[in-house]
């Protein structure tokens, strides 16, 4: 079987399930598969990577915290709904909410220091500016006689 190369389109995916399956199959998928974590873009230029996740419903009171290890971001927090019914009174329920966590590769290194946050229109940015990759290290020698 030859392997694929690529990224997946997932737009065509999702009709060709929905054609087996039935327009109910997404629908009914979100019940049993509920959302761990949020969705994010994930785009690189010369200088910087930018990270766009998805955290819609998030105020200041939602805990939220990044974290680097290694070469990944993690993000982690909780978004806590503000309706006036509790939870298992809503009628249809598949908004990401309560506690989360996604791990994100980053496919090169950077420190705390690299990193600029801004959150808006339920969208957090993390750029992460890309350091010099070749670093000239000077080498001292002592003179021996």
């Amino acid at each position: 079987m030859k392997k694929k190369n690529g990224p997946i389109n997932w737009e065509a995916f999702s009709e060709n399930v929905e054609k087996v399956l039935g327009e109910d199959f997404w629908n009914d998928m979100h019940h049993v598969i509920p959302k761990r974590g949020p969705s994010y873009d994930f785009f690189e230029t010369k200088d910087q990577a930018v990270l766009v996740i998805e955290l819609p419903g998030l105020t200041k009171s939602d805990p939220v915290y990044l974290t680097q290890e290694g070469t990944s971001m993690i993000i982690r927090g909780e978004i806590t709904p503000n309706y006036p019914v509790a939870e298992e009174d809503l009628i249809h329920n598949e908004r990401m909410k309560g506690s989360f966590k996604r791990v994100i590769p980053v496919p090169f290194h950077y420190t705390a220091e690299d990193i600029v946050t801004a959150y808006k229109d339920g969208l957090l940015t993390v750029t992460i500016f890309k350091r010099q990759k070749n670093r000239d290290i000077p080498i001292e020698l002592e003179d021996h006689q």
